[in-house]
């Protein structure tokens, strides 16, 4: 039984997975934006089997979508297949696909689930979910301590009681805002982005000198963390308002204008839901959206099936095993030990010249490393310069020679040294 997010519903029968901060790029049942790209079909009798083995992110089912009008590349890989299997199809230009139709063609193609890329990411869409009833959004935690076990390892719409005998993936979802929604492809014809129901705005602000700003504008805490602002201004309001804050340069804060549209109303939910979730109705459909947790990527969707082949879940895994190392990874690099600061040769710095020359003495304050890491041809004298010296964290160092990562971990003191670019690392008895 997982924790309760929220509902949808889904009308159509199709469900959309989509990071929903990105539908000011979605155009539902209208003609993309214009733009020099052009959509193409793989069209002829072998259709689908030549597109099967085509190697192109672009590429979709039977459709090539967003390519350069002269559909090159395409027009190449399906000739080349051609050629070595023997098998008969060509390429034709299509008019513009609107981004809701080529949902409804790659789920006639592929209707256990299929990848939809748009204009800054792509959605996975799958077909045959419930379309008569509400269905319960729900999600498990991280199953382990520490900094992620309040973080999401996986969120569901639940289409059916019953435990899952097979399990089948649906592609990957692109988060580029650090959320998501399960909400009726259909319906999101009716999604209003950046046109406010009412007219109205909120101008809201944080940061280390909100509280200062907040008392030299005249401004009222908008929530319990550190949010200030004003809600409900007309648009000049807002506007005006949005100058003021912005002649405050000398403090450090943020700031954000909130239409008050679909995706400001799951917003305000979510900021307050002890899930980070929020439901609305648009276009007859409820829709479910909630903060990922693991900010931006790419995440894996299945469709969970019970032992007869019914549909139980469509899932997506935001705590995969791959996603936690990334995480793991990225604090460790820009939070971590990896972090913090060496005191580099500007031979090495500013030369670019390889490091021969490593030791680690005890750090001298907390953002310090201990490592002092050197080209190997200085002089004493240039040393002994300060102007010669760099402090720089330890991933640039790794980032320039990747070698090196596996000593850095050593305690002080340690010492290595070898004897040119190609050569290992060896300790120095004397540092140990």
């Amino acid at each position: 039984m997982g924790e309760l997010l929220g509902t949808a519903s889904f009308p159509s029968g199709d469900v959309l997975l989509i990071d929903f901060g990105l539908l000011r790029l979605w155009s539902g049942d209208r003609e993309p934006a214009p733009g020099p790209e052009v959509d193409f079909e793989i069209a002829g009798p072998d259709a689908l089997e030549v597109a099967a083995g085509i190697d192109l992110a672009v590429v979709k089912g039977r459709y090539g979508f967003d390519l350069p009008e002269d559909g090159a590349p395409l027009a190449g890989k399906v000739a080349e297949v051609c050629r070595t299997t023997g098998l008969d199809a060509s390429v034709r230009v299509l008019p513009r696909m609107p981004h809701h139709t080529r949902v409804r063609r790659l789920l006639d193609d592929a209707p256990g689930g299929v990848e939809v890329p748009f204009p800054g990411g792509w959605a996975v869409a799958v077909r045959g979910v419930p379309a008569d009833r509400e269905l319960r959004v729900l999600g498990e935690r991280m199953d382990s301590g520490g900094p992620d076990a309040r973080k999401w390892h996986s969120v569901w719409v639940e289409c059916a009681e019953g435990t899952p005998a097979t399990t089948v993936e649906c592609g990957y979802v692109l988060v580029e805002e650090a959320r998501l929604m399960f909400a009726d492809p259909a319906a999101l014809n009716g999604w209003r982005n950046d046109e406010p129901y009412d007219g109205r705005y909120d101008l809201v602000f944080w940061g280390a000198d909100a509280e200062t700003a907040a008392a030299r504008v005249s401004a009222s805490t908008v929530d319990d963390d550190g949010v200030y602002g004003w809600t409900g201004l007309t648009r000049d309001e807002a506007a005006s308002r949005h100058g003021v804050l912005k002649g405050l340069e000398e403090l450090r804060f943020r700031f954000d204008v909130r239409p008050h549209d679909d995706h400001y109303r799951v917003l305000r939910q979510m900021y307050r839901s002890p899930a980070e979730s929020g439901t609305i109705e648009v276009a007859g459909a409820t829709m479910t959206g909630w903060f990922t947790g693991w900010g931006d990527g790419a995440y894996p969707v299945y469709r969970d099936l019970a032992a007869d082949g019914t549909l139980l879940r469509v899932r997506v895994e935001l705590g995969a095993p791959e996603i936690v190392r990334r995480q793991r990874r990225f604090e460790e690099l820009w939070f971590g030990d990896l972090a913090k600061l060496a005191l580099v040769s500007a031979r090495v710095a500013r030369d670019g010249a390889p490091v021969t020359w490593l030791h680690r003495e005890a750090p001298d304050n907390e953002e310090d490393s201990g490592w002092r890491v050197f080209a190997g041809d200085e002089t004493q004298e240039y040393v002994d310069d300060a102007a010669n010296c760099r402090l720089l964290p330890l991933r640039e160092l790794i980032r320039a020679d990747p070698g090196l990562e596996e000593l850095l971990g050593h305690p002080a003191p340690a010492a290595f040294e070898r004897a040119g670019p190609d050569v290992a690392f060896v300790p120095v008895p004397e540092a140990d």
